[in-house]
């Protein structure tokens, strides 16, 4: 995607890392001193900083404590366009990757719950004063309304993309819900586009949606996966994309050029998995072209993977007398 990854570690709780990235402070500046510019209080941004890192951290670690429980290594990271749940490595199951995701709307939802409770049996605190009152209304809109717009929008890579895609993923190929699912994007992100500039006059949201869009784009053209795992119903299945590939790697080869072979069979591997029959014959075809590349010591590690065969036997004896 997109966003950014790394970024300034300011605290560890429960063995979860939270760092903010450059960009995530100057957006938060921006906040503070635009109402400034308008003739505003400074001090009621503040106050709207406060409550959306609140709430932004109340949310990443609802996804992170569970997928802490999953063993999947989280951390939190603040950025420009709001928080990220980073893991070390994927989800084992769909269901646990669901579970993970729709923690992090659920936790928002609980906590401004809350402040909802609160507000309600004890006005005279919340509403002592103005910036108070403001501070509450700011926790409500954030946990309540943004997190139901979360939720709700299938919309890649915002928590409601991700879980659309995941029960697509239980009734459609891994190809066809990853089109789906993008194609989906790419049709809701317009329009939020276009609202979010003319009626909420927000550049941010508009060039959200923008990245959205070009970022779905990009992942249609490419074939990238949206996880890594295949789904129940394509583990046993080549997706279209990937057939359309490897037919391109056979002509290549067929044709000698190389190159061309060894450069699709690499967009194959890096556009997610395959059934175990078409990547024994990326390994072959791979090791083939490295061997005819002149690239000896890496054709002999994709040769090894690749099932025995007269064409194999022969590339891996002239490796190894090259490389001797």
């Amino acid at each position: 995607m997109f966003l950014e990854r790394s970024g300034l570690h300011i605290f560890t709780w429960r063995n979860i890392e939270v760092s903010v990235s450059m960009w995530y402070g100057l957006i938060m500046a921006m906040i503070v001193f635009f109402p400034a510019l308008s003739g505003g209080s400074m001090l009621a941004g503040l106050i709207w900083v406060v409550a959306v890192t609140i709430s932004l951290l109340v949310h990443e670690f609802g996804h992170a404590l569970v997928a802490q429980r999953y063993g999947l290594g989280p951390s939190v990271l603040l950025h420009g366009f709001g928080g990220l749940c980073m893991m070390q490595r994927e989800a084992n199951t769909d269901g646990e990757d669901a579970r993970v995701v729709f923690a992090g709307p659920a936790a928002g939802l609980i906590f401004g719950g809350l402040v909802y409770l609160f507000a309600t049996f004890a006005p005279q605190v919340a509403y002592a004063s103005t910036w108070s009152a403001t501070f509450v209304a700011a926790l409500l809109f954030v946990n309540i309304g943004w997190s139901l717009v979360n939720l709700l929008i299938p919309m890649w890579p915002l928590d409601g993309g991700q879980l659309f895609h995941l029960i697509l993923r239980r009734f459609k190929d891994e190809e066809s819900a990853r089109r789906i699912t993008l194609n989906v994007s790419i049709f809701v992100a317009i329009p939020a586009a276009i609202v979010g500039f003319l009626i909420f006059r927000s550049f941010l949201i508009a060039i959200f949606a923008v990245m959205v869009v070009m970022s779905c784009m990009s992942m249609l053209q490419t074939g990238q996966s949206l996880v890594g795992r295949r789904s129940g119903r394509s583990l046993a299945t080549a997706s279209d994309f990937h057939q359309e590939l490897l037919a391109q790697a056979e002509a290549a080869l067929s044709d000698e050029d190389w190159r061309e072979a060894y450069r699709v069979c690499h967009q194959m591997r890096a556009s997610g998995q395959m059934p175990e029959k078409m990547l024994n014959r990326v390994w072959t075809i791979l090791g083939v072209s490295a061997t005819e590349m002149g690239e000896y010591e890496e054709a002999l590690d994709y040769l090894r993977r690749a099932p025995k065969s007269a064409e194999v036997e022969q590339a891996i004896v002239r490796c190894q007398r090259e490389v001797a």
